[in-house]
């Protein structure tokens, strides 16, 4: 702001370097993230709350990812019995709602993984919030293989190779 200079009511009148550029989203084309996180299930803390009997609290390894209210229908049948239990398992949960009052978003279980800090079950909770499909190979694509098993590399081709076994 220049005391000397002229003032302008009008914004459209001023240069773009003192306009800040703002925006409202009004509606979301193409959902680019999976909504699907892997995690931990627990009991809510108040244990007296409606909420309680309803919805246990999905937290996911990703801080990135919000926690999410579950419906109590989607856990392990004994969850509420034994939370302990399924304290270390991997769960996948997929985001279906987050309402504007609300600080937690909704979700649903989809898969219980296994335990935490398993190869199997992490590389699958990894691979299914990316949304990358590591089902197996369809007949069609293992028709392309060589038949002939076990084939072998050639030593010519091998030589041509840089070794990094």
């Amino acid at each position: 702001k220049q005391d000397d200079g002229p003032k302008v009511n009008d914004p459209r009148l001023l240069p773009d370097e003192f306009l800040q550029r703002t925006a409202k989203v009004v509606y979301i084309l193409e959902k680019k993230h999976s909504r699907a996180a892997t995690g931990f299930i627990k009991l809510l803390a108040d244990r007296n709350s409606e909420l309680f009997k309803r919805c246990a609290m999905f937290s996911p390894v990703d801080h990135r990812v919000p926690r999410v209210y579950v419906p109590l229908a989607d856990c392990p049948p004994d969850f509420v019995t034994k939370p302990e239990a399924y304290s270390q398992m991997l769960f996948i949960c997929r985001i279906v709602d987050w309402k504007e009052d609300s600080n937690f978003a909704s979700g649903q279980l989809c898969k219980s993984l296994g335990q935490a800090g398993e190869i199997e079950p992490e590389s699958e909770g990894i691979l299914t919030e990316y949304g990358v499909d590591f089902s197996d190979f369809s007949p069609e694509v293992l028709e392309c293989l060589p038949q002939n098993l076990p084939w072998v590399i050639s030593p010519g081709e091998l030589a041509k190779r840089r070794d990094l076994r």
